[in-house]
């Protein structure tokens, strides 16, 4: 069983990203807690936007700094292999309505309505270096207002992912930077 299953087994929206690479597993598990913020252009570009310009985030900040800044926390870890992280929020607002995640404990037990939570993993497996979003609404109206929010960003979504992945596997030694 994989991280994220334990950690959101049932979710309302979800998409998965997979890069095939031959760097070394050490190598890209030091890319996935090294990794930069200014190695991910688009990811900076979209936030931007996303923000409105508010967040104005440092590009010498890990990515995953980034994401506990805002209120994310990683929340299972099996080293070597897969980092689980969670945050919850009400992404459909221009604020984000982010509430801090604390723990594992924490994000499970949230179940306060009009939230959405979200879980992402960072995987390695078999020459395969992944990622897997998952989204769940805590009530039947923040599942609708995410939908609508989903069906806008998921494009965008998706591009940051597959750029977050080429650019672990670059770090990791496998592509030349540039």
């Amino acid at each position: 069983m994989i991280l994220i299953d334990q950690v959101m087994p049932s979710y309302d929206r979800g998409e998965v990203h997979r890069r095939g690479t031959t760097a070394s597993p050490p190598a890209l598990w030091d890319a996935i807690h090294e990794l930069e913020g200014r190695e991910l252009t688009l990811m900076r570009i979209l936030m931007g936007i996303r923000t409105l310009g508010r967040r104005a985030d440092s590009g010498d900040r890990t990515v995953l700094e980034g994401f506990e800044r805002m209120g994310f926390c990683p929340v299972a870890e099996a080293p070597g292999q897969e980092l689980v992280v969670a945050g919850i929020g009400q992404f459909w607002k221009p604020s984000g309505g982010l509430r801090k995640v604390t723990s594992k404990e924490q994000f499970l037990g949230f179940e306060e309505p009009g939230y959405a939570k979200v879980a992402f993993n960072l995987r390695i497996e078999d020459n395969e270096l992944s990622t897997e979003t998952r989204i769940a609404g805590t009530d039947p109206q923040a599942q609708s207002r995410f939908g609508a929010y989903w069906l806008l960003i998921r494009p965008g979504s998706g591009l940051i992912r597959r750029e977050w992945l080429r650019a672990l596997d670059r770090r990791a030694g496998r592509l030349p930077v540039g």
